[in-house]
């Protein structure tokens, strides 16, 4: 009797040690879970992760994130469904694109759900239109500022394939191709649109002032992650908010993080990046806008007939966002 009792012991200890070491939730001694979280550009539209990072509020949380810059939504996405970094703030088209492909790739926030930028070009450059035929320089093919430059030109009666889209990488080597015309326009946000002005470099048209809902960014993951790790979701949205919490409330402590992950001592330009992309363009509960996704959508049903059938809600979970606003914890941050 004692042993077949002793045998049940041991295998019910065995049972919940092999549950305990599969679960994300299983951390030793009450140590923080390990979460690889990336973002793909270094802009102030990413601020809500990093001072979430900066504040703590991820370890208070229970976890222990790495931050990872992956230059570029498509390279986010791509990283996002190989796990490698779970949990991405990234550009939206990406996400939209990849999901259109069967990824399972999902919105459960929609951080800036207008355009940040600014359209810069070179002197020969007298209206949008005249961009027809022109080569304009983006950080990577199918990236936010991609998507965001084929959308409007749309509306100036531009198809995507009437402008030449070429990889140029960072915003120094952008601008240095527009210098020697190697490029004829690109998209800026602050603080680059500052030093842009600075070199004499034309602006000809403000995204920011267009009346347009658009899903610029936000914080993705798989549905296969949701199903996988809800508790871990949970916990990163609440640190997010609390990051955003901050932000909006904290102009001093927000600046001085944007200082950090920008690495501009430029007063001026900080200030010119916390109140015309953090202050003008974040929400208090960002959910996605499905406006927004739409637009996208329109666009992208040219060339992709599966964008036709799709509706802006097969690209969002938030179902987190709605946990958190229901309980009441985003409006207690705020009294």
């Amino acid at each position: 009797m004692k042993n077949r009792f002793f045998r049940a012991f041991v295998s019910l200890v065995c049972v919940l040690w092999v549950v305990s070491a599969a679960s994300p939730m299983a951390f030793a001694q009450g140590q923080p879970e390990k979460l690889r979280v990336a973002y793909t550009v270094i802009g102030p539209t990413q601020a809500s992760v990093w001072t979430a990072k900066e504040l703590g509020f991820y370890a208070k949380h229970g976890l222990d994130v790495e931050m990872v810059l992956l230059v570029g939504a498509p390279l986010g996405v791509t990283a996002m469904l190989a796990g490698e970094t779970p949990i991405i703030h990234t550009g939206a088209s990406a996400v939209i694109t990849s999901n259109l492909t069967g990824s399972g790739a999902v919105l459960i926030a929609g951080s800036v759900n207008r355009f940040p930028y600014v359209l810069f070009v070179t002197d020969e450059i007298k209206r949008v239109e005249d961009l027809k035929g022109k080569k304009f320089g983006v950080s990577r093919i199918g990236s936010a500022d991609n998507a965001a430059a084929q959308t409007v030109f749309l509306r100036y009666g531009i198809k995507a394939d009437e402008v030449a889209y070429l990889t140029i990488g960072s915003v120094p080597t952008r601008l240095a191709a527009m210098k020697t015309n190697a490029i004829q326009a690109t998209l800026l946000q602050p603080p680059e649109t500052l030093k842009a002005k600075e070199l004499g470099v034309k602006a000809l048209l403000d995204f920011t002032k267009l009346d347009v809902e658009w899903q610029q960014n936000g914080v993705a993951v798989t549905r296969d992650f949701i199903k996988r790790r809800p508790d871990t979701i949970r916990r990163f949205m609440r640190a997010y908010i609390e990051g955003t919490h901050y932000n909006l409330t904290n102009a001093k402590g927000a600046q001085k993080v944007l200082q950090k992950y920008l690495s501009i001592k430029d007063e001026k330009a900080i200030e010119e990046s916390y109140n015309e992309i953090v202050l003008k363009l974040t929400r208090r509960v960002p959910y996605p806008t499905e406006p927004g996704i739409q637009l996208f959508l329109d666009q992208l049903k040219t060339t992709n007939p599966k964008a036709a059938q799709a509706k802006p809600s097969d690209f969002t979970d938030v179902s987190f966002l709605k946990e958190l606003e229901s309980s009441g914890y985003i409006d207690r941050l705020y009294k």
